[in-house]
């Protein structure tokens, strides 16, 4: 019965516990892959018409009882499995999530682009066993908007076309929807509701400090932070409608980061570069043209920004470290805080979402004690709390990915269920003298 294996998990200490969890992740994802392999094998016969269903779908919701969008899931994952073996192997061994092969499986069923998944696999699979979940799928979307730069383009454009806007009464309240547009549209709408939801933060928490004083911490916000977005977007219109039409438009808020290669390329593919400025060649995991918040945008986009200037352009070398922002401007003085949160969209500690811009930055190698320098390549960025558990012995590392490492008071790595040691990028690179460093 349930209740017998609670009171069994509930006897075992932290270290067993935690054990225990991955031990089951890592069987669930055995028993995963065993089932798309068993799809696999029963689509290839067309066990589906046995008795009658018209299709493996109908088979599927009528064998295991799914919904139709599962059914569909689980066929994606059998076909990944069938034409991508080692995705199917590294599923079986535990080594990648579910989530992470389902995504995977997602894009290998692309009509423009799945077919050439598999030239890029060992690649992708590295990055989904040794990134977090958000960070395998953004290498998976960028492979898909360079591996189909017209196909992406044709989707944008219908994104476009179809982009729309309502605002209806809803009961005392009301309804307002929107959909549709670019990514740089996009980033830019979340940007702006994101500084107003920010200042009705600010707001609360000098009213809650007036109110409490020195036990203001331990009080509640006036407002969740779902009502405070509402009143931000409120906000946001009512300043729209007292500002003169003439007015000048703020300083950019959007930046979109590109690695030099695919910049340079972009440039020569449009006749602003020589044929040969594009002298370097980027691994497809550390290329990448998004906006700061992790929002894919097509290279042709972020040129055009550029170009009229009403988003920064931040380029990035094969190190994942920031060149240049803006108009060719260096790093120097205060720029260097901004380049540092730009170089991740959150929080660098596993699991942790807090995202950048409200994030805290500090040196991988403490200036104090070990001599580390005030540059990006020893930047780090966590929240307050995460950034504070160095206090409690905590380290942290950068490898040769570009990956920041944890380890904890103990000396031992923190790493996700079923992962094993990453080899280094670089041959040549230095390890960690910690024998379980990923490189």
């Amino acid at each position: 019965m349930i209740s017998g294996v609670i009171q069994q998990l509930t006897e075992l200490d932290d270290d067993a516990l935690d054990a225990r969890i991955r031990d089951l992740e890592v069987e669930r994802r055995r028993v995963t892959a065993e089932q798309a392999a068993a799809i696999a094998v029963a689509a290839s016969r067309n066990l589906h018409s046995v008795d009658g269903h018209h299709s493996m779908k109908g088979y599927l919701r009528a064998t295991i009882n799914c919904s139709n969008g599962e059914a569909a899931q689980h066929l994606r994952l059998a076909k990944l499995i069938d034409t991508v073996p080692e995705a199917g192997q590294r599923l079986l061994d535990g080594r990648i999530g579910i989530g992470q092969a389902n995504e995977l499986a997602r894009a290998r069923s692309n009509p423009r682009c799945g077919n050439r998944l598999a030239d890029v696999t060992h690649l992708l699979l590295d990055n989904a066993e040794h990134l977090s979940f958000e960070g395998a799928q953004a290498c998976v979307r960028r492979w898909e908007t360079l591996a189909d730069l017209n196909g992406a383009h044709r989707d944008q454009n219908q994104t476009i076309d179809a982009r729309t806007a309502s605002i209806s009464p809803l009961g005392s309240g009301i309804d307002l929807r929107a959909s549709g547009g670019d990514p740089v549209t996009a980033a830019e709408i979340i940007a702006i509701l994101d500084n107003f939801a920010e200042a009705e933060f600010h707001r609360d928490t000098s009213t809650r400090q007036t109110e409490f004083g020195n036990t203001a911490n331990d009080q509640p916000l006036p407002r969740t932070a779902s009502q405070r977005r509402f009143d931000a977007l409120t906000t946001i219109f009512r300043r729209a409608a007292s500002t003169p039409a003439n007015a000048r438009a703020p300083k950019p808020i959007v930046n979109i980061l590109i690695d030099e290669t695919t910049f340079t390329e972009t440039l020569t593919n449009h006749g602003l570069a020589p044929k040969d400025a594009a002298h370097q060649t980027v691994e497809i995991g550390r290329r990448r043209c998004e906006t700061s918040s992790g929002i894919n945008v097509h290279p042709d986009d972020a040129l055009r920004a550029a170009i009229y200037g009403y988003v920064r352009r931040v380029v990035l070398n094969s190190a994942n470290v920031i060149t240049s922002m803006g108009r060719r401007r260096r790093l120097f003085g205060n720029t260097m805080r901004d380049a540092a949160k730009l170089m991740t969209h959150q929080c660098t500690y596993p699991g942790c979402t807090v995202p950048a811009a409200h994030a805290q930055i500090d040196h991988l190698q403490e200036w104090a004690n070990n001599g580390g320098e005030t540059n990006t390549e020893n930047s780090n960025i966590t929240c307050g709390p995460h950034n504070r558990l160095k206090n409690r012995g905590y380290n942290t590392k950068r490898n040769s990915h570009g990956q920041t490492i944890y380890y904890r008071p103990n000396g031992k790595q923190m790493t996700t269920a079923g992962q094993t040691m990453r080899e280094p990028r670089n041959p040549n690179h230095e390890r960690a003298a910690d024998p379980e460093d990923p490189g």
